[in-house]
């Protein structure tokens, strides 16, 4: 059986790409092996003086452009749900005018190791969107490539080399050759076809594609939503937002809020606020606990 390629043209600053995380991860989790997913590099913002049409001096147009970008970002979470930091944005500085340095410390980490970059990019993501960071800056560029544990030194080389940038542009060939203009957008591909979505995309889309291009032979695996599947999701991924529950589990908020209070009173997770939202954590030490009662018992 030919094996589904999932393709996103993405950019780590795009925040209707963080929006589409809860996709990425229901299509890992519920797919696992049987497709592949992957990521091609777009490059959002190349001059941020020349995104907007402001006028005044340069600090005056990044300052305005900064804000209008977040304003932009508070209404897309508002939207697609996944949490945005309540401070405001300083991403842009006459200094880092530009995303591409984030598109190409992804491929630069993808010439190490695949996985790892793919770890790095939702680093990247968390950090521009909730910790408030200059993702752009190369101290913060090693500092989330070393928490995935990538070698900080081998990350530099090949940062500097110039064959991360190389890569970087042949991604954007990429976007342009297959007529793409917005982020996020999709490609499924199969040995003999391949399917382009435009835009921002919901789960129940891809399960058709995929359907589609597999011949009805690539199905996800259907956990219901009990309180021990939807902690398993938890401890798989750590860090884990309600939104991704939602779309995971395809529940509404009001029945993923109830079992995250159900989660919390038995102590297997714990929840920290985090921008206008809040970030559910895997409480590994409530669980070994737990689990050595359960052993002391059947004795």
């Amino acid at each position: 059986m030919d094996k589904i390629t999932i393709y996103q043209f993405t950019d780590p600053t795009c925040v209707w790409c963080w929006g589409n995380e809860p996709l990425i991860r229901a299509l890992d989790f519920l797919y696992g092996d049987k497709i592949e997913l992957e990521y091609i590099m777009g490059g959002l913002v190349e001059d941020i003086t020349t995104l907007f049409n402001i006028d005044g001096t340069k600090e005056q147009v990044i300052r305005q452009a900064n804000s209008l970008i977040y304003e932009n970002w508070m209404k897309a979470s508002q939207r697609h749900g996944m949490p945005i930091s309540t401070q405001p944005l300083s991403l842009y500085t006459e200094q880092y005018l530009s995303s591409f340095p984030q598109n190409i410390a992804y491929e630069a980490a993808k010439r190490l190791d695949r996985q790892k970059a793919n770890h790095m990019l939702r680093r990247m993501r968390e950090a521009t969107f909730l910790e408030g960071k200059r993702t752009s800056q190369m101290n913060v560029l090693i500092e989330l490539a070393t928490e995935v544990g990538l070698s900080a030194a081998e990350f530099i080389e090949q940062y500097t080399s110039g064959d991360a940038q190389a890569d970087f542009m042949l991604d954007r060939m990429k976007c342009r050759r297959n007529g793409i203009t917005g982020f996020p957008s999709y490609m499924a591909t199969s040995e003999l076809t391949s399917i382009i979505l435009g835009g921002y995309q919901r789960l129940s889309t891809l399960h058709t594609v995929i359907a589609r291009l597999s011949g009805g032979k690539i199905k996800p695996r259907r956990p219901g939503p009990s309180l021990s599947n939807v902690k398993t999701f938890i401890k798989r991924y750590k860090r884990v937002f309600p939104a991704e529950i939602e779309v995971a589990f395809a529940l509404d908020r009001a029945k993923t809020d109830l079992m995250i209070d159900t989660l919390l009173k038995e102590g297997s997770v714990t929840v920290e606020n985090i921008g206008n939202g809040i970030q559910l954590i895997y409480n590994q030490r409530h669980q070994t606990i737990r689990n050595k009662k359960e052993r002391l018992s059947n004795k």
